[in-house]
């Protein structure tokens, strides 16, 4: 089992399909972003911009 308390929503894989535009302004309105899950499991997750660039100052994504 995997915890969500890092992000501020969860989506499935069909909301993205049919939600997208949605989907995209509620990770523009929160921080910590919206977690994409497939059959249950944890597989992206959709930040807004600013959260992106602010990780990317902090962290060197190429490193990971």
């Amino acid at each position: 089992m995997y915890t969500t308390e890092s992000v501020d929503a969860v989506a499935t894989i069909t909301e993205l399909r049919s939600d997208t535009a949605d989907l995209i302004d509620r990770a523009q309105a929160i921080r910590n972003g919206v977690l994409i899950q497939k059959n249950n499991e944890p597989r992206a997750v959709l930040l807004s911009w600013d959260a992106y660039r602010a990780i990317t100052e902090e962290v060197n994504l190429e490193e990971l």
